[in-house]
């Protein structure tokens, strides 16, 4: 696909206006999003890049929407900081794509998503006016927040150029921890002992392993009390929930990447609640899989998208696909929202957004 660069806004408001279909790209990293957008005009943000404002004291970033996620961590990393929702796609993604994705990663277990954490952006619409949602502070004026209406929205409803986040400090040490469960229902009986206890992880994922079910916990703090905070919830968990075997593991990046031990063409999302988790799982066993936040998202890898989109639609789910050859990138449940349509009537109404 051949794009053209857009280095302002200006260019891109003049751009989506001079075309009748638009579609966006960044590094091109999530193929399944684009694929959709045959025959669209391609707008190239990576241009629309670099920290355009960083105010570490307020503890707030603004940055254009090309910017590369690496960039942006290590932006705020020099102080400490960095932003709790964990972008997922770090090496490749762009910011503007991990909202326009809402792709949060493991870490948004203790503090929330994308949506927790955007305080504004600055955008083109359909009809190629810039204006700016949301502000630039955590304090701001109450009222119908567009900027976490377009967590998201793919680009549907107007196409983002700039950016704000809250960000908090980051803390110095982990430790990782994986327990061992024979059953699915005995792992999410341990989730739910977590869920009701005074204990602060920062992640916790699981997915099947040769075993039975691997249950991953992450926890942060100063190397003064970790270790404590650590062997006090190891005897929790072993009191309460009997694993088959509990040991510490490797902090490594790649270990609280969900997406890092998916195999295959096609790479979905599918966001749930815990207690759907049994039933999916049944449906989709033959998927390579891994449930992060807790059981809320379901990362899954598979060849047959026929099957998996049936499984969805008969569970009342809808997936996001992230990497693949598809016609559309939604599969399973169609989303019926009268209030996007509304929103897409007044931002875009030649509907010339893809």
């Amino acid at each position: 696909m051949t794009a053209s660069l857009m280095h302002t806004s200006a260019e891109l408001a003049d751009f989506v206006r001079a075309n009748e279909r638009v579609h966006v790209l960044g590094r091109g990293s999530k193929t399944a999003l684009h694929q959709s957008a045959q025959g669209a005009a391609l707008a190239d943000l990576s241009a629309l890049s670099g920290v355009t404002e960083y105010q570490p004291s307020e503890y707030t970033i603004t940055v254009g929407a090309g910017t590369a996620v690496t960039d942006v961590a290590a932006a705020l990393a020099e102080e400490g900081q960095y932003l709790p929702f964990d972008p997922l796609l770090p090496d490749r993604g762009t910011i503007g794509g991990t909202v326009a994705a809402n792709l949060s990663g493991s870490r948004r277990f203790r503090y929330g998503g994308v949506r927790d954490f955007i305080l504004g952006a600055k955008v083109v619409d359909g009809l190629g006016r810039e204006f700016r949602v949301g502000g630039k502070v955590v304090k701001n004026s109450a009222g119908f927040d567009l900027s976490k209406f377009l967590v998201g929205s793919l680009g549907q409803y107007a196409i983002m150029t700039e950016l704000t986040f809250k960000v908090f400090p980051d803390v110095s040490c982990f430790r990782s921890l994986n327990f061992d469960y024979e059953r699915l229902e005995e792992t999410l009986t341990a989730i739910s002992f977590i869920n009701q206890s005074a204990f602060e992880l920062d992640a916790l994922d699981f997915a099947p392993s040769a075993e039975g079910w691997s249950l991953m916990a992450r926890l942060g703090g100063s190397p003064a009390t970790l270790p404590q905070r650590v062997e006090r919830f190891t005897e929790a968990m072993q009191r309460e929930t009997d694993p088959n075997d509990v040991s510490e593991i490797d902090d490594q990046p790649a270990l609280w990447n969900p997406l890092a031990g998916l195999r295959g063409n096609t790479i979905v999302k599918v966001v749930l609640p815990l207690s759907q988790v049994p039933a999916l799982d049944a449906m989709i066993a033959d998927s390579q899989r891994r449930y992060g936040v807790g059981g809320n998202v379901a990362w899954l890898s598979t060849e047959d998208v026929v099957s998996l989109d049936a499984a969805l639609k008969q569970s009342g789910l809808r997936g996001l696909c992230l990497l693949g050859n598809l016609e559309s990138p939604l599969i399973g449940q169609p989303l019926e929202n009268k209030l996007a349509a509304r929103v897409k009537a007044v931002l875009d109404p030649l509907a010339k957004l893809l």
